[in-house]
């Protein structure tokens, strides 16, 4: 994403390309609102939607917000998360499984490295703010 970008410009366009469509799914409020925090996070940490992506907002996720490991457990669980991960060919996951032990230690210094852990679910106050402010602000290095 443009880090001039807004942080609702970015969702917005994030969301276009990527968006879970909620309509044909039996999708509780909160598991929408844990995908929500979970595609913000995307955004915010500069994650696309592979699987290696998809590992890194996790690793960003578990050391980097106030969600931490425990209930980011809980609320793949209780949002039924994990069958999405059905997507990913077998070959995908094996090329990407070696790229990802090696990525881990950075992402995870880089998560630890950061002034202040991102809100969760607190993020709407930030939404008119440019990615590379809040990036600053919170002291998220990209790769």
């Amino acid at each position: 994403m443009n880090p001039q970008m807004t942080l609702r410009e970015a969702i917005h366009v994030f969301d276009e390309i990527n968006s879970l469509n909620f309509n044909d799914r039996d999708v509780s409020k909160d598991a929408q609102e844990f995908f929500k925090c979970h595609d913000v996070a995307h955004v915010i940490f500069d994650c696309d939607t592979s699987m290696l992506g998809e590992a890194k907002v996790k690793l960003w996720t578990i050391f980097g917000t106030t969600l931490g490991f425990w209930n980011h457990l809980k609320g793949y669980s209780e949002a039924n998360a994990f069958t999405l991960f059905k997507q990913y060919s077998v070959s995908h996951v094996l090329s990407n499984v070696f790229k990802l032990i090696s990525l881990a230690p950075k992402t995870i210094s880089r998560a630890r490295s950061m002034s202040k852990k991102w809100e969760w679910s607190g993020y709407e106050v930030y939404m008119d703010m440019p990615l590379e402010q809040i990036r600053k602000e919170f002291n998220i290095k990209e790769f």
